[in-house]
């Protein structure tokens, strides 16, 4: 395992904010994004009995999931321009250190962050998670890191992200304009006003070392890599990295290959649920028209058009691409949790997060519990087809499968009498997935 001690730093402990929080937000990103890490805890024996050294040393070999832990200025840096140029969650959380910055920026630095926010309030983009996937593909650990792919996205973003399953062509134009634009200004503007002394003396403050140490200490016993594997019927690495940040509340984030962003104030239990969910993006194949075509009828039923339509945009899942993402991600990760023991109450979950939206990940979990594929495991994607062939995901049958986890209220709060002027922006802490 790589020591995960990189920077000399320490965390922003927003105590107030993260801790309120719960657990960090996840989105799948493009269509919208997303992150994870797995966990598995251990029953202790009917004796108690403290293992002796041959006992412990097969524990540890059979031990497959390696913890990969470190904080990220650049990736700080990144995240942080969806505050600056107004992304409404993260204005909630941020609106200080971004009315602070911006009024050291020029008009035109400032006019540029207003631009970039409204393109991707338009396109139902995310800023900061967004661009943080796409940056990935790079070394992230500084802001010079970070000014260099901006220079220049050609050489250093899009080859690496034309291969992720995020990737669409006809869209890259727009992305590389917007990086070398207003993107590129605001991280020079970060460089000259001093956001990395600023950075560094919260971080410190915060004591990411001992955070750290801490996070390596409680997840290291937990291997989820395995109960993942089993799930998605395809072979994970061992590595699982999870990058602690200042300014991600409050998105949980998947960035590009076994790695995720989440907050620094999060306890170790909040950060193993976020693990058990984001390596499950993606659980299928995005691109597959076939698949997608498939699921038409429900895709276009009135009732989750509404889902589609009328939640809170600032929750992402601005599409049902996003909306099948996460249910799968969601679904799954409920049974990861389940099986290990540090799961939410299904019920409460899927009428609480987000709004009640996910009524979709409650179907799915309920269908996959029905079928037995919990114990029995595969490849999701192959169950997803066979539930559709078998008239599983019919839009009667979702709200019947959806009713059965949340109840029937929560099922119909969702429909053509429900209406997008009727939503009211939320700026409550979401309950994070």
């Amino acid at each position: 395992m790589r020591c995960s001690r990189r920077i000399n730093l320490v965390q922003d402990k927003r105590t107030d904010r993260g801790q309120s929080a719960g657990m960090n937000r996840t989105l799948n990103i493009l269509t919208q994004a997303a992150v994870s890490v797995v966990a598995l805890t251990f029953a202790p024996a009917a004796c108690a009995q403290t293992p002796g050294p041959e006992a412990t040393a097969a524990a540890a070999a059979e031990m497959r999931t390696q913890w990969v832990i470190h904080p990220s200025l650049g990736l700080d840096a990144i995240v942080f321009l969806g505050a600056l140029s107004g992304d409404q969650m993260a204005s909630h959380y941020y609106a200080e250190e971004a009315a602070e910055f911006r009024a050291r920026f020029t008009a035109e630095e400032n006019a540029g962050l207003d631009q970039l926010g409204a393109m991707a309030r338009e396109t139902g983009t995310l800023v900061g998670p967004f661009l943080a996937l796409v940056f990935s593909v790079q070394p992230t650990d500084t802001l010079e890191d970070v000014i260099a792919s901006a220079q220049d996205p050609e050489t250093r973003l899009r080859p690496g992200f034309a291969q992720t399953q995020y990737w669409r062509e006809e869209r890259w134009p727009n992305v590389s304009a917007g990086v070398q634009g207003p993107v590129l200004a605001a991280l020079r503007a970060l460089q000259r006003e001093g956001f990395e002394a600023f950075w560094r003396a919260q971080m410190e403050e915060l004591g990411i070392e001992e955070t750290v140490a801490r996070f390596h200490a409680a997840l290291g016993p937990h291997d989820v890599i395995a109960e993942q594997e089993r799930l998605l019927g395809r072979p994970l690495e061992d590595e699982i990295e999870m990058i602690l940040l200042n300014f991600s509340m409050p998105y949980g984030i998947r960035i590009t290959g076994q790695r995720f962003i989440s907050h620094i104030s999060y306890d170790p239990d909040t950060q193993l649920r976020i693990a058990a969910h984001e390596i499950f993006h993606p659980s299928f194949d995005r691109q597959d028209e076939a698949l997608l075509e498939s699921l038409a009828p429900l895709r276009d039923d009135p009732w989750m058009v509404s889902i589609v339509e009328d939640h809170d945009p600032s929750f992402g899942y601005n599409s049902f691409l996003g909306v099948l993402g996460e249910g799968s991600a969601q679904a799954l990760d409920q049974i990861v949790s389940e099986r290990m023991g540090f799961a939410r109450d299904p019920h409460r979950r899927w009428i609480e997060h987000d709004g009640g939206m996910h009524m979709l990940a409650a179907a799915l979990y309920r269908a996959m519990l029905d079928d037995g594929f919990d114990q029995t495991g595969g490849r999701y994607e192959d169950w997803l087809r066979g539930a559709i062939a078998r008239g599983v995901l019919a839009p009667d049958n979702v709200r019947r499968l959806a009713a059965e986890v949340v109840g029937e209220e929560a099922v119909n709060a969702w429909g053509p009498h429900r209406s997008a002027r009727e939503t009211t922006p939320s700026h409550a802490a979401p309950s994070h997935d």
